[in-house]
This record gives C-alpha cells, sequence and structure tokens, in this order.
C-alpha cells in the first residue's frame, strides 16, 4: 500500500515503556482487500513482539470498494471538532423532512450477528453482539451529542459483525443519508468497520459506503445523496464488522436517518432551429424557348430502290456492265 520499508522511532524506548507509531499508508485503487505487516526490529536487527500477548506481526487489513454514485458531492466529511448537531450538514438540512428514521425504526428491524440472530434492544455486554438505543452520543473526541443514537457492538466470534436490515422504503429524487460514526467514549480499542449497504426488490445486495473508524479522537460525518436510487423499494443494512477484537468495539451511529432535499426541475430552453416566413410573393420566372434542333440535309443523291421482285443475278450484273461502258462511251465520244 506504497508505504516505506521501515519507520525509524522516533526517540530511544527502554523496557516496558509504551510509544505510538504512525505509518502512512495509500489505498489501491482497485477495489479488494488488502493486508500489510509490520514486525519490530531492534538495532542489531533481530525482530521482537510488540507484547508479550502479541507474537506475530502487527498488520493492517482494509477493504477498497468502487464508488456507487458519482456526485457532484464528497461522500462523506471528516471532522474533528463538532457533533452533527453544529456541522453545516445539519443546519442546511435542519428545515428538511426526516423521511426515514433508523432509530425510531431500529427495532422493526432484524438484527443480526455471527452467532445468529439477536434481540432489539440488546443486552449491554452480550459477547454475542446487542445493539441499544440511546438519546446521546459520547463521542470518542469527548463531545457529548444529544441525538438519538444507536450503540453497536459485534460479535465476539472470529471476524465478528453486527447488522441491522429493515423493512422496504421507496427513495425519491432528492434524499439523503446522513449520520455521524465514532467509536463511544472510552473504548480505547475500538477498531471498526463501518458500512451501509441495500438489498434491491432481487434480494441482491449493494454496497453503498464503507469507513474504517479507529478511537483516534475523530469521528466522520456522513451525507450521501441516493438520487440514483430513486424510484426504486430497498432495504436499508447497517453493518459493523470487527478489525480484529471485538473486545472494545463499541460503535455508535449518530442520528442515521434519511433526509429529502427539493429538487429543482431545471428550466426548458429552446435550442430548435428558428423557422423563416414564407415569402409574400411568388417570384415570376422567365420561360426562355428552346431552339429548334436543326434539321440534318442531306447532300448525297438518293440510290434509287430496285422494284421488288425475282430478279436474275447475272441479268443484273450485265446491266450494270453495259451502263459503265454507256457512261465511257460518252465520256470519250464513243459509240
Amino acid at each position: 500500500m506504497n508505504s516505506p520499508d521501515f519507520v525509524p522511532l522516533p526517540v530511544t524506548v527502554g523496557s516496558g515503556q509504551t510509544i505510538d507509531i504512525s505509518v502512512n499508508l495509500i489505498a489501491p485503487n482497485t477495489p479488494g482487500n488488502y493486508e500489510g505487516y509490520w514486525q519490530l526490529l531492534s538495532g542489531d536487527g533481530k525482530v521482537f513482539p510488540a507484547s508479550p500477548s502479541v507474537n506475530g506481526p502487527l498488520w493492517a487489513k482494509i477493504r477498497v470498494i468502487a464508488p456507487a454514485f458519482n456526485t457532484l458531492t464528497p461522500t462523506f466529511v471528516a471532522t474533528s471538532g463538532t457533533p452533527l448537531e453544529a456541522t453545516p450538514i445539519a443546519q442546511a438540512t435542519s428545515s428538511l423532512d426526516v423521511t426515514y428514521d433508523f432509530v425510531g425504526n431500529a427495532c422493526v428491524a432484524q438484527w443480526e450477528s455471527t452467532d445468529g440472530t439477536l434481540p432489539c434492544p440488546g443486552l449491554d455486554g452480550d459477547i454475542h453482539g446487542f445493539v441499544k438505543i440511546n438519546n446521546q452520543a459520547k463521542l470518542e473526541d469527548g463531545t457529548t451529542a444529544s441525538l438519538p443514537t444507536l450503540l453497536t457492538f459485534p460479535s465476539s466470534s472470529s471476524n465478528g459483525y453486527i447488522q441491522g436490515t429493515y423493512p422496504e422504503i421507496q427513495i425519491q429524487a432528492g434524499d439523503h443519508i446522513q449520520t455521524t460514526v465514532s467509536c463511544e467514549q472510552g473504548a480505547t480499542s475500538c477498531s471498526v468497520l463501518f458500512s451501509i449497504h441495500y438489498l434491491d426488490s432481487s434480494g441482491t445486495s449493494h454496497d453503498l459506503w464503507t469507513l474504517g473508524e479507529f478511537y483516534d479522537g475523530e469521528y466522520f460525518n456522513l451525507d450521501l445523496d441516493l438520487s440514483s436510487l430513486a424510484g426504486q423499494t430497498i432495504r436499508f443494512v447497517l453493518n459493523v464488522s470487527s478489525l480484529g477484537s471485538s473486545a472494545g468495539d463499541r460503535a455508535l451511529w449518530v442520528a442515521p436517518r434519511i433526509v429529502h432535499f427539493p429538487v429543482v426541475v431545471p428550466t426548458a430552453i429552446d435550442t430548435s432551429t428558428p423557422t423563416m416566413p414564407a415569402p409574400t410573393t411568388t417570384p415570376t420566372q422567365t420561360a426562355t424557348a428552346t431552339p429548334p434542333v436543326p434539321t440534318a440535309t442531306s447532300t448525297m443523291s438518293p440510290t434509287p430502290t430496285p422494284a421488288a421482285g425475282n430478279q436474275n443475278p447475272l441479268t443484273s450484273i450485265q446491266q450494270i456492265i453495259d451502263s459503265i461502258a454507256s457512261f465511257f462511251q460518252r465520256l470519250f465520244g464513243g459509240k
């Protein structure tokens, strides 16, 4: 993932001390699952574990998905100091219709985890996973947001997850799905993958949005335009998956909802070609006389046509000879 080969420790670290180390990675452009593995190396080139409980390498796992829509607005906006109700997104939508409330309809959804079907609301601390409905959220930066919130906890099983599948709703042009996602305050080992997908009328699943979240003192606001799904009847699925152990994966969906923005219908512009008016007078055409075709005049004397009938070929030849002889006799004065 385009990382450096190694990252030096910024200071000397003694036995039993801890230090934060960061590595810059770049997600590939091609959709897929990617993993990166790292090990600690001493000054003399020997590999050693990060702690007595971690014998293998450290790892980073990501999933790159193709964008579902090509919109002019970003899929999500990262924030670090203001909860959802104070962001420009919330201010812009405060007077708009909330067409669907995922918190208010949470227990209408079907919740499940790696271990099977879950009750709603669930029991906090259930190792099989749980969902709870709260009236406020304590975000990982210390902020308390007085907004309806879903607290979700994935199963503690390997590759644990929790997800809620909501009833069918019809999407209109101008609909947006909005929420703030965060780890709960104090859940310092939280490391999860938030995702939203939907099921179409045939039950086929489609990815809409995915975000990896760690306990880093920041959270994310999501504002996703659903206009490309206008007219479809779909079922939304909210999913949280563990990235490693689920022990501290207390993940918050703050005020998840669908709001409707007015759709501006563009004014049609007449691009047709103007029609020229018909002339008021009919132009007069002047007829030009076609010159007569001259008649050819023959300068040759016509040859008499022999009379029809049966003639003796020898008699005709003799007549011709006699005529030639008579011509020369007259010409030279002979008889």
